[in-house]
């Protein structure tokens, strides 16, 4: 054989074949479903904070009234400032109803039906009615508080369903 003959059957030197995409080492995979199921976790725990931020916010504005209230202890300034935070917190609530003209017995009523009681119609929530605009408000602070507590109580739910909007 002549060198020519031999130079002849030399063939070029081929690269190997990439590698498919599905033989990436086990522990490649093993890192990206830890990642995913991260940042998975994270975005959830980020959608529930958002969620109760409402409820929270409306918790705190509920306790800075009461603790104002220890320190002042003026009945018709807090039958205000809860009939205030009261329309403040229906409106983010229930944004689509038309609460901001609500007054009087209509009020109440609609106090009533998200609380699920009567205790705003019938009970010491009557005070929000046309009573906080008298001169003197004679009204037992804790209970009035308390039903404004479990109002919020009832109404959290839809909160957290406007915060993930």
């Amino acid at each position: 054989m002549t060198v020519e003959e031999l130079l002849l059957e030399l063939k070029d030197i081929q690269p190997p074949l990439e590698p498919a995409w599905w033989l990436i080492a086990p522990a490649y995979w093993i890192a990206i479903f830890i990642l995913l199921g991260l940042a998975a976790y994270i975005w959830l725990i980020l959608r529930r904070r958002k969620a109760d931020r409402l409820a929270s916010l409306a918790e705190r504005e509920l306790q800075r009234i009461r603790t104002l209230y220890t320190h002042n202890e003026d009945a018709r300034w807090l039958a205000i400032e809860l009939s205030k935070w009261l329309k403040q917190v229906s409106i983010l609530a229930f944004p689509t109803r038309h609460l901001q003209s609500l007054n009087g017995r209509r009020w109440l009523e609609f106090l009533d039906e998200t609380l699920g009681s009567d205790g705003f119609s019938d009970g010491i929530g009557q005070v929000f009615g046309t009573t906080i605009y008298a001169k003197q408000v004679n009204l037992e602070a804790a209970p009035l508080v308390q039903l404004c507590e479990q109002w919020l109580m009832a109404i959290k739910p839809r909160l957290r369903q406007r915060g993930n909007n």
